[in-house]
């Protein structure tokens, strides 16, 4: 297997193709650099990828990579969507910042945690070490009234990002029950790990880095390692997650088309056609201030992706739910087969 650090040593060994898997032309070559350069030299941006195999994706989209122009249609379309979206069955909802909502979270990753460590695999061995390595953080779980009493002296919206912080443990030890309803998809800030996990197909893409300068709400993730707000409160954080190397960062309810580069296939690197319209865009401004404000937009709250028809287009794969984001809060709505 070829090693390959980062973003641009994948680009620069791979085929740039088109969505039907046809060479990209000189101009939107330089284009797809001149988008790179501008993610690359921005301390707002952070790239990503995730593995993924052809069940998973047959089990979503009904198509794999043996149909990469079809897939690169969903994956340039729709993104790819937590399981709570693959069915309609209850789940955990990081909104909801009530005691009871809280308390259940708490009980879920209590248990998960426990009964992970009496499996007889070796993930046992593995959620034993995290426990063994955190043992004041599994233990305070059990201390619902004080964590309680703790919880509802918050803000809400600090409420909700100790909801995602402890879900996207949860969601980390993939444990049965959680995992068919889980808010999170994993990505992982090493390319490295992105193969590990599987190979059929490598999405790569960005997050935005959140500031205090951030005038807007962005779309919400969790550093899994990160556990400074929930320290800073004195509610139980982990010192260290369940599995430290793979520098894992949780995607609430999914990734964006809006913010992926492109996925590769082999020695296929698939380019998102939005990024030769954001460059064109950025082409069109006529003033340096206007090029700075919409690059910063980009950036911060993805491209602009045409989704006429979207809620038709979904229904070709096997979500039951699809999820809308509108700058402020996330919905989460049925898929009704027509």
């Amino acid at each position: 297997m070829r090693r390959l650090l980062n973003i641009h040593s994948v680009l620069s060994a791979s085929d740039l193709v088109r969505g039907d898997g046809t060479l990209l032309a000189r101009d939107e070559q330089m284009k797809l650099w001149t988008f790179m350069n501008m993610l690359s030299s921005s301390f707002y941006c952070t790239f990503i990828s995730r593995g993924e195999s052809n069940e998973n994706l047959m089990e979503q989209y009904n198509c794999n990579t043996d149909a990469p122009d079809i897939l690169a249609q969903y994956i340039f379309m729709t993104g790819e969507k937590g399981r709570l979206c693959w069915n309609d069955n209850e789940y955990y909802d990081p909104d909801d910042v009530s005691d009871e909502n809280f308390i259940s979270i708490c009980k879920i990753l209590f248990n998960t945690i426990e009964e992970g460590c009496r499996q007889m695999s070796r993930r046992s061995e593995k959620m034993t070490d995290f426990r063994n390595r955190n043992r004041r953080f599994c233990d305070s779980l059990g201390n619902i009234e004080e964590n309680v009493s703790i919880y509802r002296n918050l803000l809400p919206e600090e409420r909700q990002a100790i909801n995602l912080y402890y879900l996207s443990i949860v969601h980390t030890i993939n444990s049965y029950k959680y995992s068919k309803v889980s808010n999170f998809v994993s990505t992982t800030t090493d390319f490295q790990v992105a193969n590990t996990f599987a190979d059929d197909m490598i999405i790569y893409g960005w997050i935005p880095k959140r500031s205090f300068k951030n005038k807007y709400k962005l779309v919400e993730y969790v550093i899994v390692e990160n556990g400074a707000l929930a320290r800073s409160h004195n509610l139980p954080y982990c010192e260290s997650p369940v599995y430290p190397e793979q520098k894992e960062v949780a995607l609430r309810c999914g990734l964006l088309p809006h913010f992926i580069i492109g996925f590769g296939i082999g020695n296929k690197f698939f380019v998102n056609p939005a990024i030769f319209q954001t460059m064109d865009r950025l082409s069109e401004l006529v003033s340096y201030s206007q090029l700075l404000k919409h690059k910063k937009s980009v950036i911060l709250h993805g491209m602009e992706i045409d989704q006429t028809g979207f809620e038709e287009f979904c229904r070709r794969t096997n979500y039951k739910r699809y999820i809308i984001f509108d700058g402020e809060k996330y919905m989460l709505n049925p898929l009704c087969k027509k």
